[in-house]
């Protein structure tokens, strides 16, 4: 329907403009045609020479000869003639270089190449590539190469700028415990021995058992001389040949 103009007249109140309801039975009829009708058939453009925009039954434009914007029902667009970024359902790409998609986050160009997948999140380019995937971190080139996964970090050459690396629990004390690499643990500690008791009981007990045990006196004589005389893998047996009690330390390693 086109729109319907109420008659005003020529000048107030000189009776030739529409009846009162001839008036507003042509407004009841444009409002009618507004809210059967909400859809532009056509378009509605707000711009000048220089910027123009317009909203359609298929899209939104906003732009000029150097910027373009569209949006439908299908994709956003902004582009020129240097970049280019597309925004749909099933995937965002910004300047040809920028991909995000259902499996995969692309950022790059010819020098440099980044991506992110379901699997993996790799940054790479002929030097050096780092990989991350949902097992492991992967750092490195043809010389060098870290690997960090759910059981192990492993490094061509690695340096520390602080004097701390922690390795596991540990127990600083007098009588304590600490990891050390490549699966072993170390118990320290003292005990009061003499020739007929002396059970050096270890901090933290060793999952399978000690291999080495250490035993030093600091009292002076060849009779307060320490022996280890047996150990597990909770404690250590050490003995003098001393009837008097002494204080020994003692250092174990194990697993």
């Amino acid at each position: 329907m086109a729109k319907q103009t109420v008659g005003i007249g020529t000048v107030a109140n000189d009776g030739t403009g529409d009846p009162i309801r001839d008036a507003f039975d042509k407004i009841n009829d444009n409002f009618n045609e507004l809210y059967s009708n909400a859809v532009i058939d056509t378009s509605v453009t707000v711009g000048n020479s220089t910027v123009n925009s317009a909203i359609t039954t298929s899209g939104i434009v906003s732009g000029n000869t150097t910027d373009n914007v569209v949006a439908n029902t299908t994709e956003l667009s902004v582009n020129s003639n240097t970049a280019y970024s597309s925004l749909s359902k099933t995937a965002l790409t910004v300047a040809n270089t920028t991909v995000a998609n259902s499996t995969t986050l692309f950022i790059g160009n010819s020098t440099v190449n980044s991506s992110i997948s379901t699997t993996s999140v790799q940054l790479s380019n002929s030097t050096t590539n780092t990989t991350l995937t949902k097992n492991s971190l992967l750092v490195g080139n043809s010389t060098v190469n870290t690997t960090v996964n759910s059981s192990s970090v492993s490094t061509g050459s690695l340096s520390l700028s602080s004097n701390t690396l922690t390795l596991g629990t540990s127990s600083i004390s007098a009588n304590g415990y600490t990891y050390l690499p490549n699966g072993l643990k170390m118990n320290f500690g003292t005990v009061d021995a003499n020739s007929t008791a002396g059970q050096a009981v270890f901090s933290n007990a060793f999952s399978t058992n000690a291999y080495v045990v250490l035993a030093s006196s600091n009292t002076v004589g060849g009779t307060y001389a320490p022996a280890v005389i047996s150990y597990t893998d909770t404690a250590a047996e050490i003995r003098t040949a001393n009837q008097t009690t002494s204080t020994v330390s003692f250092m174990a390693i194990g697993v």
